[in-house]
C-alpha cells in the first residue's frame, strides 16, 4: 500500500511537470522556427552577361507619303473606279468626271480653228491677187509717165495709173492687216481649243503614286468642287511607327538607333531604326513622339494600326548583371539579399544600365555571389537568418 501511494503520487507530480514543459517546449519549437530555421529562398547566382537598355514606346503606323485626291474643277462625278483597299500604281485612272459638255465645248473650239484656217487661207489668196495688181499698176505708172512727158497721153491718164498704184497698195495693206488678224484668230481658237482639251484631261483622276486606297469618300453622281477629296492614298511601302516615348531618355535617343517594332497578336518582332526625334514633347503627357521606321515588312499592316516599339538606348556585352526580380526597394532605395556564410544579408550595390530583365552591376558585388529572394510576392527576408532552397 506504502508503494502503491508513493507511485501514484510520483506520477500525479509527473503529470503537473507536463503540463509546465508542453508550453516550454512549444514555445522553444516556435522560436526555432521563427528565429533560427532556415528559410526557402530563390537563390540566383551573379554572373556575367549581355544587358540591353530600352525605351519603350506606343504608338500607330503611319505613312511617310499620302495624299488626299480630287480635281481641280467643278464637275459631276460619272465613275469612281477603284474601291477601298485597292492598290493603285502611278497614272491609274482613279475616277472621271462627266465630259458631255466638255466634248461639245472641245468640238466647237476645233472648229473656231479650222474656220480660222480656212480664212486665213482665202487671205492669202487676196493677198497674192493685191500684190499681182500691185505689180502691174507700178510697172504701168512709169510708162504713162514717159507718155505724159512725150505729150502723148493727157495729165488725167497720169493721176489715174498714180491712183491705181496708191489703191493697190492700200488694198495689199488692207489684206495683210486682215491675215495678221486672221493669224491672231488661229492662236486663240487654238488656245481655247488646247483648254477644253486640258479640261477633258483633267476630267479624268489620275494616282498620283503608287499605293493604296484607305477611304473613298464620293460616289458616281455626286457634285465635286475644286480641292474637295474623292480618294485618300497612301504609299504602304514607306511605313513608320510614330511612337510616343517618355521624355527623361531623350538624352539617350538618337537617330539610327535599333529598335524592334511590335504589332497586336503578331509575337515576332520586326527590325527598324530610329528615323526621327521630334522637338517639342508633349506638355500633359512628357511624352516626345518618334519616328521607327522598319527596314522590312513581312506582314500586312494597315495605317492606324497600334504598335509598340523598343528602341535599344545602350548596350553591355559582358556585363555583371542581376535579374530585376531580385532586386527589391525600400525607402533608402534599391538594393538585394545576398548570401554572407549562409546567412541573408542587404547588400546596396551600384547599378548601371537598366534592361527588360536584368541590371548592370557597377560596384559592390562580385560575380559568382548567390543572390537570395523570398518565394512570395511581397515579403522580405530577415537579416542574418539562414537559408536553404526549397
Amino acid at each position: 500500500m506504502a508503494i502503491s501511494a508513493t507511485v501514484g503520487r510520483a506520477l500525479g507530480l509527473a503529470r503537473k511537470s507536463l503540463w509546465f514543459l508542453l508550453p516550454a517546449v512549444g514555445a522553444l519549437l516556435f522560436a526555432w522556427f521563427r528565429l533560427w530555421a532556415p528559410i526557402p529562398v530563390e537563390v540566383v547566382r551573379l554572373e556575367r552577361g549581355l544587358v540591353v537598355q530600352e525605351a519603350f514606346g506606343r504608338g500607330t503606323i503611319e505613312s511617310q507619303r499620302e495624299a488626299a485626291v480630287g480635281f481641280d474643277l467643278v464637275g459631276r462625278l460619272s465613275e469612281v473606279l477603284v474601291e477601298e483597299g485597292a492598290r493603285v500604281t502611278l497614272g491609274q485612272e482613279l475616277a472621271r468626271l462627266e465630259t458631255d459638255q466638255a466634248q461639245a465645248d472641245l468640238r466647237s473650239a476645233q472648229t473656231g480653228v479650222a474656220a480660222a484656217r480656212a480664212s486665213l487661207h482665202r487671205l492669202a489668196a487676196e493677198e497674192d491677187r493685191m500684190r499681182t495688181l500691185l505689180s502691174a499698176a507700178e510697172r504701168d505708172a512709169p510708162r504713162i509717165e514717159a507718155l505724159h512727158v512725150a505729150g502723148a497721153v493727157a495729165s488725167q491718164q497720169r493721176d489715174e495709173s498714180a491712183d491705181r498704184v496708191r489703191l493697190a497698195r492700200a488694198d495689199l495693206d488692207r489684206v495683210l492687216a486682215q491675215r495678221s488678224e486672221a493669224t491672231r484668230g488661229i492662236d486663240v481658237a487654238a488656245g481655247g481649243a488646247e483648254q477644253r482639251r486640258v479640261a477633258m484631261v483633267r476630267a479624268t483622276l489620275l494616282a498620283p503614286f503608287d499605293g493604296l486606297v484607305t477611304r473613298r469618300l464620293r460616289e458616281p453622281g455626286d457634285t465635286v468642287t475644286i480641292g474637295s477629296t474623292v480618294l485618300r492614298l497612301v504609299d504602304t511601302s514607306r511605313v513608320y511607327v510614330n511612337a510616343a516615348i517618355d521624355e527623361t531618355v531623350l538624352p539617350l535617343l538618337a537617330v539610327d538607333q535599333p529598335s524592334a517594332i511590335f504589332f497586336p497578336g503578331d509575337g515576332a518582332a520586326s527590325r527598324g531604326r530610329v528615323s526621327r526625334i521630334s522637338w517639342e514633347a508633349d506638355r500633359q503627357t512628357h511624352e516626345l513622339l518618334v519616328e521607327v521606321t522598319p527596314d522590312q515588312l513581312s506582314r500586312r499592316v494597315a495605317i492606324g494600326q497600334r504598335a509598340d516599339v523598343r528602341i535599344e538606348l545602350a548596350r553591355r556585352a559582358s556585363a555583371l548583371r542581376v535579374p530585376i526580380r531580385m532586386i527589391q526597394r525600400d525607402a533608402t532605395g534599391p538594393y538585394v539579399y545576398a548570401n554572407r556564410g549562409g546567412r541573408v544579408a542587404i547588400i546596396r550595390p551600384r547599378f548601371g544600365l537598366s534592361g527588360a530583365r536584368e541590371v548592370e552591376i557597377l560596384g559592390g558585388l562580385s560575380e559568382g555571389t548567390q543572390l537570395l529572394a523570398p518565394l512570395g510576392a511581397g515579403a522580405v527576408l530577415p537579416v542574418g537568418r539562414r537559408w536553404k532552397t526549397p
